[in-house]
């Protein structure tokens, strides 16, 4: 079984990302696919992976996005929460 070592939400208008983190190599998949797949744009890619970036944990967990609600934009800007906010869950020096 898999555990989830942090679980944070983030929330836009009508959108709603549910993001859990996992002990893992830097996947990243929203909605059962490859996070560049779901969002085609490089910039929503980024808004995506800045948390990560900042805090230094890119290759360091598997994060699994589950969004709903809203249009491209509105799930592209909520799903930076989250993984801001999992991390923190896990190390506390990343707040």
């Amino acid at each position: 079984m898999i555990k989830n070592l942090g679980i944070g939400t983030g929330r836009r208008k009508t959108s709603v990302a549910r993001v859990y983190v996992r002990d893992g190599s830097g996947k990243i998949s929203v909605n059962g696919k490859d996070l560049s797949q779901y969002f085609p744009q490089g910039e929503h890619v980024l808004m995506v992976r800045q948390p990560l970036m900042v805090t230094d944990s890119e290759n360091k967990f598997d994060i699994l996005i589950s969004v709903y609600g809203g249009g491209g934009n509105g799930q592209a800007e909520t799903s930076p929460p989250g993984p801001a906010r999992a991390p923190c869950q896990v190390d506390e020096g990343n707040y």
